[in-house]
Protein backbone atom coordinates (compact mmCIF):
# COMPACT_ATOMS: atom_id res chain seq x y z
CA UNK A 1 0.00 0.00 0.00
CA UNK A 2 1.07 3.49 -0.74
CA UNK A 3 2.44 5.59 2.57
CA UNK A 4 2.06 9.38 2.72
CA UNK A 5 4.62 10.60 5.73
CA UNK A 6 3.41 14.08 7.01
CA UNK A 7 5.51 16.50 9.05
CA UNK A 8 7.69 19.62 9.27
CA UNK A 9 10.84 19.78 7.02
CA UNK A 10 14.03 18.18 8.45
CA UNK A 11 11.88 16.23 10.82
CA UNK A 12 13.29 12.46 9.29
CA UNK A 13 10.57 11.86 6.37
CA UNK A 14 13.43 10.11 4.72
CA UNK A 15 14.68 8.12 7.15
CA UNK A 16 11.09 6.78 8.26
CA UNK A 17 10.59 6.09 4.67
CA UNK A 18 14.22 3.84 4.18
CA UNK A 19 13.14 2.28 7.53
CA UNK A 20 9.03 1.25 5.70
CA UNK A 21 11.34 -0.06 2.86
CA UNK A 22 13.98 -2.23 4.68
CA UNK A 23 11.47 -3.93 6.59
CA UNK A 24 9.05 -4.47 3.70
CA UNK A 25 9.02 -7.64 1.35
CA UNK A 26 10.80 -5.45 -0.77
CA UNK A 27 13.48 -4.80 1.22
CA UNK A 28 15.72 -6.77 -1.62
CA UNK A 29 14.69 -4.66 -4.66
CA UNK A 30 15.94 -1.04 -4.63
CA UNK A 31 15.00 1.94 -2.70
CA UNK A 32 15.00 5.46 -4.86
CA UNK A 33 14.20 8.48 -3.79
CA UNK A 34 13.49 11.84 -5.94
CA UNK A 35 13.21 15.25 -4.46
CA UNK A 36 9.82 16.85 -6.38
CA UNK A 37 11.13 20.34 -5.15
CA UNK A 38 14.25 20.11 -6.85
CA UNK A 39 13.58 20.00 -10.47
CA UNK A 40 11.56 22.09 -13.21
CA UNK A 41 8.65 20.43 -13.97
CA UNK A 42 10.39 19.32 -17.57
CA UNK A 43 13.52 17.87 -15.64
CA UNK A 44 11.49 16.18 -13.07
CA UNK A 45 9.21 14.20 -16.23
CA UNK A 46 12.37 13.07 -17.51
CA UNK A 47 13.69 11.86 -14.42
CA UNK A 48 10.24 9.99 -13.01
CA UNK A 49 9.34 8.09 -16.12
CA UNK A 50 12.75 8.54 -18.42
CA UNK A 51 12.79 9.33 -22.21
CA UNK A 52 13.93 8.04 -25.33
CA UNK A 53 16.54 9.75 -27.63
CA UNK A 54 15.49 13.28 -29.29
CA UNK A 55 12.77 13.44 -27.03
CA UNK A 56 13.85 17.07 -26.50
CA UNK A 57 17.17 19.10 -26.95
CA UNK A 58 19.84 17.65 -25.46
CA UNK A 59 17.94 13.92 -25.25
CA UNK A 60 21.26 12.48 -26.87
CA UNK A 61 20.34 8.83 -25.81
CA UNK A 62 17.34 6.63 -24.38
CA UNK A 63 17.27 7.10 -20.36
CA UNK A 64 15.32 4.87 -17.77
CA UNK A 65 13.52 7.07 -15.09
CA UNK A 66 13.50 6.98 -11.43
CA UNK A 67 10.13 4.68 -12.19
CA UNK A 68 11.57 1.82 -13.55
CA UNK A 69 15.02 1.96 -11.19
CA UNK A 70 12.80 1.02 -8.17
CA UNK A 71 11.15 -1.90 -10.55
CA UNK A 72 10.24 -4.37 -7.55
CA UNK A 73 10.73 -1.76 -5.06
CA UNK A 74 10.15 1.19 -3.52
CA UNK A 75 10.02 4.77 -4.86
CA UNK A 76 10.23 7.83 -1.99
CA UNK A 77 9.08 10.54 -3.87
CA UNK A 78 9.94 13.46 -0.89
CA UNK A 79 8.42 17.12 -0.84
CA UNK A 80 5.53 15.45 -3.43
CA UNK A 81 3.16 18.74 -2.91
CA UNK A 82 5.35 20.29 -4.63
CA UNK A 83 5.15 18.36 -7.87
CA UNK A 84 3.28 19.99 -10.62
CA UNK A 85 0.06 19.27 -11.78
CA UNK A 86 0.72 17.31 -15.31
CA UNK A 87 3.40 15.24 -13.59
CA UNK A 88 0.97 14.14 -10.93
CA UNK A 89 -1.56 12.81 -13.87
CA UNK A 90 1.25 10.90 -15.18
CA UNK A 91 2.06 9.32 -11.42
CA UNK A 92 -1.18 8.87 -11.23
CA UNK A 93 -1.27 6.55 -13.92
CA UNK A 94 1.34 4.51 -12.21
CA UNK A 95 -0.67 4.14 -9.10
CA UNK A 96 -3.78 2.89 -10.82
CA UNK A 97 -2.88 1.05 -13.70
CA UNK A 98 0.76 0.12 -12.45
CA UNK A 99 2.65 1.75 -15.93
CA UNK A 100 4.61 4.69 -17.64
CA UNK A 101 5.23 6.18 -20.79
CA UNK A 102 8.57 7.78 -21.36
CA UNK A 103 9.00 10.86 -22.49
CA UNK A 104 8.84 11.18 -26.17
CA UNK A 105 7.19 7.95 -26.70
CA UNK A 106 3.58 6.57 -26.46
CA UNK A 107 4.34 2.85 -25.63
CA UNK A 108 3.32 1.98 -22.01
CA UNK A 109 5.94 0.15 -19.87
CA UNK A 110 4.43 -1.69 -16.99
CA UNK A 111 5.76 -1.40 -13.39
CA UNK A 112 5.25 -2.80 -10.30
CA UNK A 113 6.26 -0.06 -7.33
CA UNK A 114 5.36 0.60 -3.90
CA UNK A 115 5.33 4.58 -3.65
CA UNK A 116 5.82 6.39 -0.46
CA UNK A 117 5.22 10.39 -0.25
CA UNK A 118 6.34 12.99 2.15
CA UNK A 119 5.06 16.35 2.32
CA UNK A 120 5.77 19.39 4.72
CA UNK A 121 2.61 21.02 3.20
CA UNK A 122 -1.25 20.69 3.78
CA UNK A 123 -2.32 19.09 0.85
CA UNK A 124 -5.82 19.28 1.43
CA UNK A 125 -5.02 23.09 1.24
CA UNK A 126 -3.55 22.85 -1.69
CA UNK A 127 -6.41 20.28 -3.11
CA UNK A 128 -8.66 23.50 -2.44
CA UNK A 129 -7.16 26.02 -4.14
CA UNK A 130 -6.25 23.89 -7.13
CA UNK A 131 -2.15 22.81 -6.63
CA UNK A 132 -3.21 19.49 -5.83
CA UNK A 133 -5.14 16.67 -7.21
CA UNK A 134 -7.78 15.35 -5.05
CA UNK A 135 -7.56 11.59 -6.53
CA UNK A 136 -3.71 11.47 -6.70
CA UNK A 137 -4.45 12.73 -2.69
CA UNK A 138 -6.54 9.59 -1.93
CA UNK A 139 -4.34 7.28 -3.66
CA UNK A 140 -1.40 8.20 -1.55
CA UNK A 141 -2.87 7.70 1.75
CA UNK A 142 -3.83 4.90 2.05
CA UNK A 143 -1.56 4.74 5.15
CA UNK A 144 -0.50 7.85 6.43
CA UNK A 145 2.04 8.39 8.83
CA UNK A 146 2.62 12.23 11.11
CA UNK A 147 5.82 12.54 12.03
CA UNK A 148 6.14 14.76 14.72
CA UNK A 149 9.13 17.48 15.54
CA UNK A 150 11.88 16.47 17.31
CA UNK A 151 11.10 18.84 20.23
CA UNK A 152 7.98 16.52 20.98
CA UNK A 153 9.69 13.42 20.67
CA UNK A 154 12.93 13.52 22.58
CA UNK A 155 13.17 9.84 23.32
CA UNK A 156 14.47 9.72 19.82
CA UNK A 157 17.31 11.79 20.16
CA UNK A 158 20.13 9.53 21.65
CA UNK A 159 19.54 6.76 19.58
CA UNK A 160 19.19 9.08 16.51
CA UNK A 161 23.05 10.73 17.43
CA UNK A 162 23.68 7.08 18.07
CA UNK A 163 22.91 6.17 14.30
CA UNK A 164 24.53 9.12 13.07
CA UNK A 165 28.07 8.72 14.85
CA UNK A 166 28.27 4.84 13.42
CA UNK A 167 26.87 6.25 10.14
CA UNK A 168 29.38 9.12 9.91
CA UNK A 169 32.22 7.37 11.77
CA UNK A 170 32.60 4.87 8.82
CA UNK A 171 31.90 7.80 6.31
CA UNK A 172 34.99 9.80 7.44
CA UNK A 173 36.96 6.21 8.16
CA UNK A 174 37.16 7.38 11.95
CA UNK A 175 37.11 5.69 15.27
CA UNK A 176 34.47 7.08 17.16
CA UNK A 177 33.26 4.94 19.99
CA UNK A 178 30.17 6.50 22.08
CA UNK A 179 28.92 10.13 23.26
CA UNK A 180 29.90 11.90 26.82
CA UNK A 181 27.18 12.25 29.19
CA UNK A 182 27.32 15.99 29.18
CA UNK A 183 27.14 16.05 25.46
CA UNK A 184 24.00 13.54 25.12
CA UNK A 185 22.71 16.37 27.74
CA UNK A 186 22.84 19.05 25.72
CA UNK A 187 21.76 17.77 22.36
CA UNK A 188 18.69 16.03 24.66
CA UNK A 189 17.88 19.47 26.25
CA UNK A 190 17.99 21.47 22.47
CA UNK A 191 15.10 22.54 20.91
CA UNK A 192 16.51 21.63 17.43
CA UNK A 193 14.14 24.03 15.36
CA UNK A 194 15.82 21.91 12.22
CA UNK A 195 14.72 18.73 13.66
CA UNK A 196 16.47 15.40 12.47
CA UNK A 197 18.35 17.40 9.64
CA UNK A 198 20.11 19.97 12.25
CA UNK A 199 21.03 16.85 14.31
CA UNK A 200 22.33 14.92 11.39
CA UNK A 201 24.59 17.53 10.65
CA UNK A 202 25.67 18.25 14.51
CA UNK A 203 26.77 15.20 14.77
CA UNK A 204 28.34 14.73 11.21
CA UNK A 205 30.26 18.05 12.13
CA UNK A 206 31.13 16.09 15.82
CA UNK A 207 33.12 13.24 14.03
CA UNK A 208 35.01 15.38 11.86
CA UNK A 209 36.59 17.23 14.66
CA UNK A 210 36.66 14.58 17.22
CA UNK A 211 40.32 13.63 17.99
CA UNK A 212 39.83 11.13 21.41
CA UNK A 213 37.10 8.51 19.95
CA UNK A 214 34.45 10.09 22.32
CA UNK A 215 32.41 12.84 21.29
CA UNK A 216 32.94 15.88 24.14
CA UNK A 217 31.97 19.51 24.81
CA UNK A 218 35.40 20.55 22.72
CA UNK A 219 33.67 18.82 19.77
CA UNK A 220 30.29 21.10 19.67
CA UNK A 221 29.71 23.61 17.14
CA UNK A 222 29.98 26.95 19.10
CA UNK A 223 26.22 27.70 19.22
CA UNK A 224 25.70 24.45 21.05
CA UNK A 225 28.33 24.82 23.78
CA UNK A 226 26.73 27.51 25.95
CA UNK A 227 23.62 25.84 25.96
CA UNK A 228 21.89 26.41 29.75
CA UNK A 229 21.66 23.95 32.26
CA UNK A 230 17.39 22.65 32.16
CA UNK A 231 15.18 22.84 35.04
CA UNK A 232 16.58 20.94 37.98
CA UNK A 233 14.61 17.74 39.21
CA UNK A 234 13.35 17.66 42.62
CA UNK A 235 15.07 15.49 45.66
CA UNK A 236 18.40 15.79 47.26
CA UNK A 237 20.39 15.83 43.83
CA UNK A 238 18.51 18.60 42.29
CA UNK A 239 21.62 20.21 42.09
CA UNK A 240 23.47 20.77 39.12
CA UNK A 241 26.89 20.36 38.60
CA UNK A 242 28.53 24.17 39.70
CA UNK A 243 26.42 23.22 42.94
CA UNK A 244 28.00 19.90 43.20
CA UNK A 245 31.77 21.28 43.62
CA UNK A 246 33.19 20.07 46.69
CA UNK A 247 30.72 17.90 47.60
CA UNK A 248 31.46 14.29 48.85
CA UNK A 249 32.32 12.23 45.31
CA UNK A 250 29.74 9.84 46.06
CA UNK A 251 27.19 12.96 45.42
CA UNK A 252 28.80 13.27 42.31
CA UNK A 253 28.37 10.37 41.01
CA UNK A 254 24.91 9.51 42.07
CA UNK A 255 23.88 12.62 40.56
CA UNK A 256 25.67 11.85 37.11
CA UNK A 257 23.58 8.09 37.56
CA UNK A 258 20.31 9.99 38.38
CA UNK A 259 20.53 12.33 35.10
CA UNK A 260 21.66 9.72 32.61
CA UNK A 261 18.68 7.59 33.68
CA UNK A 262 16.19 10.07 33.47
CA UNK A 263 18.49 10.69 29.80
CA UNK A 264 17.85 7.31 29.03
CA UNK A 265 13.76 7.17 30.20
CA UNK A 266 14.85 4.35 33.05
CA UNK A 267 16.79 2.29 30.20
CA UNK A 268 19.68 0.80 32.79
CA UNK A 269 22.01 -0.59 29.46
CA UNK A 270 21.91 2.76 27.80
CA UNK A 271 22.55 4.11 31.30
CA UNK A 272 25.84 1.89 31.98
CA UNK A 273 27.09 2.36 27.77
CA UNK A 274 26.37 6.36 28.60
CA UNK A 275 28.17 6.55 31.94
CA UNK A 276 31.29 4.25 30.63
CA UNK A 277 30.33 1.03 33.05
CA UNK A 278 29.35 -2.12 33.16
CA UNK A 279 25.73 -3.15 33.93
CA UNK A 280 27.16 -4.92 36.65
CA UNK A 281 28.61 -1.88 38.55
CA UNK A 282 25.69 -0.24 37.53
CA UNK A 283 23.17 -2.56 39.51
CA UNK A 284 25.49 -2.32 41.91
CA UNK A 285 25.37 1.66 41.83
CA UNK A 286 21.63 1.54 41.86
CA UNK A 287 21.45 -0.65 45.25
CA UNK A 288 24.27 1.48 47.11
CA UNK A 289 22.28 4.97 46.47
CA UNK A 290 18.77 3.35 47.10
CA UNK A 291 17.79 4.09 43.08
CA UNK A 292 16.85 0.45 42.48
CA UNK A 293 13.17 1.80 42.08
Amino acid sequence: ASVLITGETGTGKDLLAQAIHQNSPRKKKPFVPLNCAALSEHLLESELFGHVRGAYTGAASDRVGRVEYAHGGTLFLDEVGDMPMPTQIKLLRVLENGEIVRVGENKPIEVNVRVLAATNRDLTSAIEDGSFRRDLYHRLKVVTINLPPLRDRREDIIPLVDHFRRQYAKKHHKTVKGISGEVSRILFEHEWAGNVRELRNVVDSMVVVDLDGILDTDDLPMDLVDQPMGSPSTGTMSAGPAELIGRPLSDIERWAIEQTLQLTGGNREETARMLGIGARTLYRKLNEYGLKD
